[in-house]
């Protein structure tokens, strides 16, 4: 037996809506609960994403009988949180068990210690849900933000980071072949937007390119073990 969300407040408990959020803590779990706190102050995008959601978790059974189990609001905030965060399956346990913030938004009491949030029993729950269905979901709140904020498409932030990659020892050979390489390339597009002949040889240009950065570089490393042998 499943329902959408609690609907009953329960003295222990605090209402969605009202749960207080640190917004001046850096973690990234803060903005997602803020994210879905607004989602369910919005009656008709929540029943909508709800909706969604029971499709999946409903599709071959009955959502009337049978024992409780987690609710749509409960499988929407665990998958966006574990999403979010890129969180396993065991992290997202000891977040439900010990985190006071993520357990009043998925309508838990400060009392309550009967819910199970076994790392298996979030897994068969959590992955009823279809990849599909997670997209669509992510369309509906982007439009959403979209609608609140609408020149917020204007602004784009980006973040970086480094990556370990091979960067070989920039020399003025391996510079003119580089440059080389690109610009002949260009040159051969030029010519064909003009409606001049095709560049032929351009292949052949880009192989003697190849052959003569080689050659260099086998005469400096002859060079540079000789000195090493002089010295």
């Amino acid at each position: 037996m499943r329902k959408a969300y609690f609907t009953q407040l329960q003295f222990d408990s605090v209402a969605i809506s009202d749960v207080q959020l640190n917004l001046n803590c850096r973690d990234e779990i803060i903005p997602i609960l803020r994210g879905l706190q607004e989602v369910y102050k919005q009656p008709e995008l929540r029943d909508e994403i709800l909706q969604l959601i029971a499709s999946d978790v409903n599709a071959e059974s009955r959502d009337d009988v049978g024992r409780e189990g987690f609710d749509y609001w409960q499988i929407l905030v665990m998958t966006i949180v574990r999403h979010g965060c890129n969180h396993d399956y065991d992290k997202l346990q000891d977040l439900c068990e010990q985190h006071c913030t993520l357990r009043h938004m998925l309508s838990i009491g400060d009392w309550n210690n009967k819910t199970s949030f076994h790392h298996l029993r979030i897994h068969d729950n959590l992955t009823l849900v279809m990849p599909a269905t997670i997209e669509k979901i992510n369309h509906l709140i982007v439009a959403y933000g979209h609608e609140l904020v609408p020149q917020a498409v204007e602004k784009v932030r980006a973040d970086s980071f480094v990556v370990e990659t091979d960067i070989h020892y920039s020399t003025q050979s391996s510079l003119i072949a580089g440059g080389l390489r690109k610009v002949i390339p260009v040159i051969q597009r030029l010519a064909q937007s003009l409606g001049l002949s095709d560049w032929r040889q351009s292949d052949c240009f880009l192989s003697q390119i190849k052959s003569l950065n080689r050659a260099i570089n086998r005469i400096a490393s002859k060079n540079q073990r000789k000195a090493t042998k002089r010295k």
